[in-house]
């Protein structure tokens, strides 16, 4: 940041330039990539393409442009990532406009495709898996499948572009963990404010953030059940609808312009187990989220409520739901001395140690096993 001003001063706001949301969404890519540049790219996997390529393409050839395309293989990593950089100048210019299209890996690849070639963004989720459409962040991964470094572009993307008729067919499991990670940025987010830390744009929160954060959490809670049940007529309704926003939009933009806490932190613990290490991010920070109610020492009816919800939707309540057959002690010990690693313990309202998080999750397990009776 700039040099002499105390940032803890400073409030910060970011988000996506430019967001759509609808079905039949998709068609409006070659209208948006032509008000960015005239030679796009479409990064994405095999899958993806098959799925999209063909509706992007004809939108661009609408507006006088050819749609290139370089695929995903594998975890994104720094030299998959200089493959298709490779790949994307071999033949026709260089890429002005990259399509990242698909759930994690491959807009995450898509990203770091754009920060390497300097051209302009436009994100295409084709599900609500976790809250990266709209931020300007990205995760780079290691040969042996270990997260290597969070990355971060000049801005945030120029264009999201959610096509809700695509996402609607995307399996259950992944809107379950879409839903997991949404719900903690609330309670992420005040705990950021009540420490005062910076948010990822290095400044201070704003009302702005609060309020989406509250909105993104009222949605959620209405609309995430009904939401849910609109997969099985494979067409969005307004519950639907509803519930993308939150957990596209409004979760992207309050995680970036809050700051993360303890949901976020656990992951850093939950990775180290491999049963856990395999369970989507979404279903991992949702139950880390309630680690952190039974350390911020919530009541047992707060607690009851949250158990009743998570279980609504699909979302674990322990580790013996998360796929570790019988927790012990050795367990606990490992996945908090991982937690302890995490730069965002400092958003809480008091110093943690290793052993208050195998406290908390030794207290969370035994509630969840008593509750489900």
């Amino acid at each position: 940041m700039n040099a002499g001003v105390d940032m803890n001063r400073i409030r910060a706001f970011g988000a996506a330039h430019r967001y759509y949301q609808g079905p039949g969404a998709l068609g409006l890519v070659g209208q948006v990539a032509a008000g960015l540049g005239r030679r796009p790219l479409l990064v994405a996997d095999a899958v993806v393409a098959q799925l999209l390529r063909e509706r992007a393409a004809q939108s661009c050839a609408a507006q006088g442009m050819e749609l290139r395309w370089v695929e995903v293989r594998g975890d994104v990593t720094r030299a998959m990532v200089q493959r298709l950089v490779a790949e994307a100048g071999a033949e026709g210019g260089v890429p002005d406009v990259v399509l990242a299209a698909g759930g994690g890996k491959g807009v995450d690849a898509g990203k770091a495709v754009s920060r390497e070639l300097g051209a302009r963004l436009i994100v295409l989720p084709t599900s609500a898996s976790n809250d990266g459409p709209c931020s300007e962040s990205f995760v780079y991964y290691d040969e042996n499948h270990r997260m290597q470094s969070v990355e971060h572009l000049p801005r945030n993307p120029d264009a999201v572009i959610v096509d809700t008729a695509v996402l609607v067919k995307a399996p259950r499991a992944l809107l379950t963990s879409g839903i997991g990670d949404a719900l903690c940025k609330l309670y992420e987010g005040q705990q950021a404010r009540g420490a005062r830390g910076l948010n990822l744009f290095g400044g201070r929160s704003t009302l702005a953030a609060e309020q989406l954060s509250l909105a993104c959490e009222r949605v959620i809670r209405e609309d995430a059940v009904a939401g849910l049940q609109s997969l099985s007529r494979g067409e969005p309704d307004e519950s639907f609808e509803r519930l993308i926003e939150a957990l596209v939009l409004l979760a992207g933009l309050a995680f970036e312009n809050s700051g993360l806490s303890i949901a976020h932190s656990m992951t850093r613990g939950l990775t180290r187990v491999p049963e856990i290490a395999v369970a989507l991010h979404g279903q991992q920070v949702g139950y880390g989220l309630l680690v952190q109610f039974m350390l911020e020492r919530r009541s047992p009816g707060f607690m009851a409520e949250q158990l009743r919800f998570h279980r609504s939707v699909g979302l674990a309540t322990s580790l013996r739901e998360l796929g570790v057959a019988a927790p012990d002690g050795a367990l606990y010990a490992r996945i908090a001395e991982g937690v302890m690693t995490a730069p965002h313990l400092k958003h809480f309202e008091q110093p943690l140690a290793a052993a208050d998080f195998e406290v908390a999750m030794r207290g969370l397990e035994e509630l969840s096993t008593t509750s489900s009776h």
